[in-house]
Formats: C-alpha cells, structure tokens, sequence
C-alpha cells in the first residue's frame, strides 16, 4: 500500500514537472496533441479530429448551386484499380465529376453525403480559390505581391521577395518540414499550437543569402 502511494506520489510530481517543461520550452502544444490523437487510440491527425478543435459555422448561401448528376450518374461499376487504391489508402469517398455533372460518387465506413470530416489539404484550394477572388476585388494587387506587404515578418532578406503566388504553389521557401508523425515538427506545432500567427511569423527561409541551406533546427 505505501508502495502504491509512493509510486501515485511520483507520477503525480514527474507529470507536473513535464508539464512545467513544456511551459518553459514552449511545446505546450502537445499536450493538446496527447489529448486530441494519442488518448484517441491515433498516431496522426485523422478525419474527424476535427471534433476536438474549435468549429466556426459558415452560413448558407440563400440561393445554392448544387452540382447537377450527369445523365449517367452512378451507371459504371467501379474499376478494379479504384478499388485498390480506396483500400489502399484508406478513403471514405470517390465523386467524379465530368464536364459540369457528378459521374459517380462510391461512399465507405459509414460516411455519406452529408457527412463530415478533416478537410486537410483540400482547403488549399479553397484558400488559393479565394485568393484569386481577392485580385479580381482589388484586395491583392497580383500574384506577384510581395508576401511582406501583409506580414512583416517576411520583410527581410530573401523572405522580402516571396510572393502570394509563392504560397499558392507551396514555394515559399520556408524552412517548413513536413514530419506529419514527429511530435516536434513545425507540421505538428501548426496543427496544435493555439498561436498560429506567431508560429507562421517565426518561420525562416530555408536559404540565406549565401545560397547555403538553413538547418530548420
């Protein structure tokens, strides 16, 4: 018993210590990311983390456009090939769409329609999408705007010549490792950290002005 009390003692002070640590060396953020993935039985983000995160709700349009079904909608059977590749890689949808119409849609493990989940990357193209609304409106002078003129964190050196259209084709040249599984990667702290805007502002450029690489660490 005192052995028991002794050992929950020691637990109790080594996670309050960690805790402290993380404070102090400002990875804080994986507690949430414990929390958010690992205590959910995952190793990496999955489609409906989303649910452990804040959610904005957007509104309607009163006046939808939704995709009309092709005349031939769901009339081809799968191929093998798609098949493989939906359990290959895990999928939970397939829409196909021809020329203006949806061709086909195939939907898996209890997702449908109305169903949601985890953009991930697809929000690229919604962002780039926007940003191209937000030339046509004069809000962005071109592609060729220099990045600083919104965040002047990228104002010196080589980060004074990345542009919007940098960004839009992911190559900003920043230091930015892609490690979705290292718990201590600029991918995971952008995912978890509460201040987006100060890690994003805190990335280096992967050159400096000798042409020489920058090690991220």
């Amino acid at each position: 018993m005192k052995f028991l009390k002794k050992l929950l003692k020691f637990l109790v002070i080594f996670v309050g210590l960690l805790v402290v640590v993380l404070y102090i060396t400002d990875t804080d953020y994986l507690l949430k990311a414990v929390r958010t993935i690992y205590m959910k039985g995952h190793t990496t983000a999955y489609l409906e983390d989303y649910k452990e995160f804040d959610n904005q709700t957007i509104a309607a349009s009163d006046n939808p456009q939704p995709w009309s079904n092709h005349r031939d909608y769901n009339s081809v059977e799968l191929t093998e090939r798609l098949e493989k590749a939906h359990k290959d890689w895990g999928t939970i949808a397939y829409v196909i769409i021809k020329n203006d119409s949806i061709w086909h849609e195939s939907y898996y493990d209890g997702f449908n329609e109305d169903s949601q989940s985890n953009s991930f990357s697809m929000a690229k193209s919604y962002v780039t999408g926007l940003m191209f609304k937000a030339i046509q409106e004069g809000y962005i002078k071109s592609l060729e705007q220099p990045v600083c003129d919104f965040l002047p964190a990228f104002c010196d050196g080589k980060a004074a010549k990345m542009t919007v259209g940098d960004l839009s084709s992911m190559a900003s040249g920043t230091n930015w490792d892609e490690a979705y599984y290292s718990p201590l990667s600029i991918t995971t702290r952008a995912y978890f950290d509460d201040d987006l805007a100060k890690v994003i502002n805190g990335l280096k450029m992967g050159w400096d002005e000798n042409g020489d690489e920058i090690d991220p660490g």
